[in-house]
């Protein structure tokens, strides 16, 4: 099918109702779903577990697994679990501070849990994880082995409504995996530039050349350009934990992630780099509220100044306990609503 042109203009293959969906990461911010800690399973690891995340795992994280896998965070470790209730709050408060409405998904039992998985692994923590909203493609993850899949169902019944009252939405599952693992899809590999070109990447414990295919087609269908990258891995999780999207033709990035600059696909853009130390405290997982102003974690500092120079105000929250979990303020948020800019 004829691709769409690339251009100034924010792509909208369809416009949903209620401002549904995330044509673009930097319109205003207007509703998002909020993951919570207090059921938080630490993973055993496993030689499986270790084969897969081994290499994104912050060194604090795997000792704690180390010690205490299989077990309730609140039972094992409850200062972690009091810093990441505070970290929570401090996102939510200053999301409220600029009128972004904030839901909460409910907590999945344990009965829920079991019939879903064999793991006592499991974690709601990072709300982004179970679906990823492009314009109006709602995209479910699917994960090399079940270690979050009991946690879609919470996430997804705050999406249902939309999804339910709007025709123009297309919902899409992406293919479960065999056990020969032929397809990995996490959503936290797929940015949305904002003009009809998305980046799609693949990496040795996230999604897999399949995977990325998959989401190339389903979006395809729909008009978007699709570039699919191979990150190398530096040690840390995901194409949204190395880059974000800060405005129209602006990103945030870590140079160790693209040696040889940003993509061709990209070479429109202007781009902030961060160092490792602030890519390893989430920097470039950020979120941005208006077209003035972006969410970024307090360990970040010198990125914080980068943006003040490029006239965008960063609102920062404290974030080091969920940036040891390996996971940045967008992980943590699950955007249902970003007018259109």
């Amino acid at each position: 099918m004829p691709k769409s042109s690339v251009s100034q203009k924010v792509h909208v293959p369809a416009e949903t109702h209620d401002s549904y969906g995330e044509f673009n990461l930097y319109g205003k911010l207007r509703e998002v779903i909020l993951g919570h800690s207090d059921n938080m399973r630490l993973p055993k690891l496993t030689d499986d577990i270790k084969a897969t995340y081994q290499s994104v795992m912050q060194p604090e994280l795997f000792e704690m697994c180390d010690k205490a896998g299989g077990q309730l965070l609140s039972d094992a470790y409850p200062d972690y679990l009091a810093g990441l209730r505070s970290e929570t709050e401090a996102l939510e408060k200053a999301l409220q501070r600029f009128d972004v409405n904030v839901l909460h998904a409910r907590g999945v039992s344990e009965s829920e849990i079991q019939f879903c998985q064999n793991s006592t692994v499991f974690t709601q923590i990072f709300a982004a994880e179970p679906l990823w909203v492009v314009g109006r493609n709602v995209l479910e993850n699917v994960w090399a082995s079940d270690i979050a899949w009991a946690s879609i169902a919470p996430v997804r019944e705050l999406h249902q409504p939309f999804i339910d009252n709007d025709s123009n939405i297309l919902h899409y599952t992406a293919p479960r995996p065999t056990m020969s693992r032929d397809y990995a899809y996490e959503g936290g590999d797929v940015l949305n530039l904002g003009d009809g070109r998305i980046l799609v990447s693949t990496g040795p414990s996230s999604t897999n050349q399949r995977g990325a295919e998959w989401v190339k087609r389903m979006l395809e269908h729909d008009g978007y350009q699709v570039c699919i990258i191979n990150l190398p891995d530096v040690g840390i999780h995901h194409l949204f934990a190395v880059m974000c999207v800060a405005g129209p033709k602006l990103v945030i990035a870590y140079e160790e992630s693209f040696p040889n600059g940003l993509p061709e696909f990209m070479r429109d853009f202007d781009v902030i780099w961060v160092n490792r130390a602030e890519a390893l405290a989430t920097g470039p997982c950020a979120v941005v509220l208006d077209e003035q102003h972006i969410l970024v974690p307090e360990e970040a500092p010198i990125l914080c100044q980068q943006l003040a120079e490029k006239g965008i105000t960063p609102v920062t929250v404290p974030f080091k306990y969920h940036a040891k979990l390996c996971g940045g303020i967008r992980c943590k948020i699950s955007v249902t609503r970003r007018e259109l800019s």
